[in-house]
């Protein structure tokens, strides 16, 4: 199967929303809006396959040094493909290409596949940013169970 990775575009928010939605009623991922899609689509990037969005990741910018890594979802029927480790490298990739030292992290509930894609683990502490501007409204916020990872070329593997 071939699988195209793309920048999403406005038209793309319903598919993307559809995409989400499995992720965000189980806890796993933040909701997003339809609207707060449309409006940030150029920081989300697609999986194609068969015309069709099977995968999505988006990036967050704090600042030009602090860049989050967010939203990925792949559909269930394309678990263990690869696709979500292509779509976390092209937006890593795309990040470092316009900024080099950027510090790259997320929060995640599957550390064991970030550290494959190339993130180690932090405490929590050390991301105030985005400790202060999502996690105070999560559910999960007094019993988070998540992972903090950094991107590291030196821990990828």
């Amino acid at each position: 199967m071939k699988i195209t990775i793309r920048k999403a575009t406005s038209d793309d928010a319903e598919h993307i929303l559809a995409l989400l939605s499995p992720y965000v009623k189980k806890g796993i991922l933040l909701p997003r809006s339809k609207e707060e899609i449309e409006k940030t689509s150029d920081s989300f990037t697609v999986a194609i396959a068969q015309k069709k969005i099977i995968g999505v990741v988006s990036q967050y910018k704090y600042n030009t040094k602090l860049f989050e890594i967010r939203s990925l979802a792949v559909n269930s029927r394309h678990h263990h493909k690869g696709i979500g480790k292509q779509l976390v490298e092209h937006a890593v990739n795309d990040i470092l290409q316009q900024h080099r030292d950027a510090k790259i992290f997320c929060l995640t509930y599957n550390p064991s596949f970030f550290k494959k894609a190339g993130f180690m683990a932090v405490a929590k502490e050390t991301l105030p940013d985005k400790i202060w501007k999502d996690c105070q409204y999560c559910q999960h916020r007094d019993n988070c169970t998540e992972t903090a990872m950094v991107y590291s070329l030196r821990s990828r593997g």
